[in-house]
């Protein structure tokens, strides 16, 4: 097969064109702030199922509190009354005593209690702190993903560009190319990763970087520029020079 000198650099330019479509294209579905989302929104689901567990958490020690709160009052208010009833001086010797008892009882069970309520106050405070410890990582995920969803479109923005900019180069270099040297063209760049024409290098092919022998090489030095090569380790088109 033989195409023009032009036709053949004209086709090596079509493997440039094609080749930064092709890296363009794989850029788009390997940005890292695609991978980077993906984790972000990971993480963001589970801070949501811990915030969930968390204010669970909070609401049953808030419960907790008031109902301790609760206890203390009513313990407290028992020994107001009893107190009273003591200071009243109405009361028998008898049930003076029984008083002075059931307040010295009660002293030591609301002394218990707010005890327990202060182990409880503790807890609703790290239940708290932890309520806004997850909140507070949240939002910094928030608003890292939408710094990453920026980043992402304009990355996306700019490849599409180029993309679009490579194929309008490639659709108006096509025509000037002889139509049987594109058809086998297109033929071997579908079997060789995207990669149809390489140029000869010396003596080796750049599009498997393998040498060539020396007796294919002192036969394509004896052969016409206009003769189309073939590598013989990958087959993709050879160009000269």
């Amino acid at each position: 097969m033989k195409a023009s000198v032009s036709d053949q650099n004209n086709l090596i330019e079509l493997q440039r064109i094609d080749s930064a479509i092709m890296q363009a294209t794989h850029k788009l579905k390997t940005l890292p702030e695609r991978e980077q989302l993906t984790a972000i929104h990971t993480r963001l689901a589970a801070s949501a199922e811990l915030l969930t567990a968390a204010e669970a958490e909070l609401t049953d020690v808030t419960i907790d509190l008031r109902r301790s709160e609760v206890d203390v009052e009513s313990v407290a208010d028992r020994m107001t009354k009893d107190e009273a009833r003591l200071s009243g001086g109405s009361a028998s010797p008898k049930e003076l005593e029984q008083l002075q008892h059931e307040i010295a009882t009660l002293a030591k069970r609301k002394a218990e209690l707010e005890d327990g309520e202060l182990e409880i106050m503790m807890k609703v405070d790290a239940a708290k702190e932890k309520v806004a410890t997850i909140k507070s990582d949240e939002e910094g995920l928030k608003k890292l993903e939408l710094e990453l969803n920026i980043r992402l479109e304009n990355a996306v923005t700019e490849l599409d560009r180029e993309v679009a900019l490579k194929k309008s180069e490639r659709t108006l270099l096509v025509p000037k190319i002889d139509t049987a040297l594109i058809d086998v063209y297109e033929k071997v760049r579908a079997n060789g990763g995207g990669i149809g024409a390489a140029l000869l290098i010396g003596n080796t092919c750049d599009g498997c970087r393998l040498a060539i022998n020396a007796v294919e090489m002192e036969r394509i030095k004896s052969l016409d520029s206009e003769e189309v090569l073939r590598c013989e380790e990958c087959r993709r088109i050879l160009v000269r020079i």
